[in-house]
């Protein structure tokens, strides 16, 4: 069988096409006065080679081979015979007469572009959501601890915050929707307490596994002087581990009465300031 040969992966025909490329482009040099056409032959002999540079038949390969290199011995003569250079020009008007006509084509087959469709009131505040949630993802540089409130406001109306518990972990709530960044240190707080839970109830099953090892070497006369016990193990974990979870409720009750005191507060401003609007301007 005779071998087939992939032009693609012929050293000898990529080299004889480069060479071909770069003596057109030597032909193409600066363009004159006297010869403009130098100029707008360039890009097009660019285009072409960028057509056809992925061509694998060999009839075809061969068409456009000769058409280089009579398109080369052109450009060659057109330095010193008007008359190839008047023919090169035509061909250029030509070539750019046909990329008008297919640019045009393909204009007109180009769908006309629509008018967006306005967002349904449900969409909007989806998409309103969305925003906000993107914008409150990070917590703001200058923004002060919860705990510093109240705070004068001016002329602004003072709004008294709710408090708000979330699972048993308080949080003061000044407006809707509430800022993203609140909510993920609320879901990893709970997170957090939640596997200390896991953890305890899985330490209550190993301390009753241990307790049985524990008789079963009282009554094969096996135990020994050593400490820790099998029961001491669990009961060390059990007792870091309920000092934690007593810890973080304890930290959550202190800091839901400062919260509450804050809402006292507010609610006393929000009062007086009230009041203060309510006079009348002597």
């Amino acid at each position: 069988m005779h071998k087939v040969l992939v032009l693609k992966d012929s050293g000898t025909h990529r080299f004889a096409c480069l060479a071909l490329y770069r003596a057109l482009l030597r032909q193409c040099g600066a363009s004159t006065a006297e010869a403009p056409w130098l100029g707008e032959s360039k890009p097009l002999i660019q285009q072409n080679f960028r057509k056809f540079r992925k061509l694998q038949s060999p009839s075809q390969t061969a068409n456009a081979l000769k058409a280089g290199y009579e398109a080369l011995d052109l450009l060659f003569s057109a330095h010193t015979n008007q008359s190839d250079a008047h023919r090169i020009t035509s061909l250029i008007a030509q070539a750019m007469s046909q990329r008008e006509k297919f640019a045009a084509l393909q204009n007109r087959s180009r769908p006309v572009p629509t008018s967006p469709k306005p967002l349904t009131p449900r969409q909007a505040r989806k998409a309103e959501s969305i925003r906000f949630q993107e914008e409150t993802s990070q917590r703001h540089p200058n923004a002060t601890s919860i705990l510093n409130r109240p705070r004068p406001l001016g002329d602004k109306k003072r709004k008294v915050p709710v408090l708000v518990n979330a699972r048993g972990l308080p949080f003061l709530r000044y407006k809707k929707p509430q800022p993203r960044n609140v909510s993920s240190v609320i879901r990893t707080k709970l997170e957090r307490r939640w596997a200390w839970i896991e953890r305890r109830d899985m330490l209550k099953l190993d301390l009753v596994f241990a307790q049985d090892e524990e008789d079963w070497d009282n009554l094969t006369n096996t135990k020994t002087e050593e400490h820790p016990t099998w029961t001491e193990h669990c009961k060390t974990a059990l007792r870091d581990v309920n000092t934690q979870i007593s810890q973080f409720d304890n930290n959550a009750k202190n800091l839901a009465e400062k919260m509450w005191a804050i809402v006292l507060a507010e609610k006393a401003l929000a009062e007086e300031e009230e009041t203060i609007q309510r006079q009348p301007t002597q």
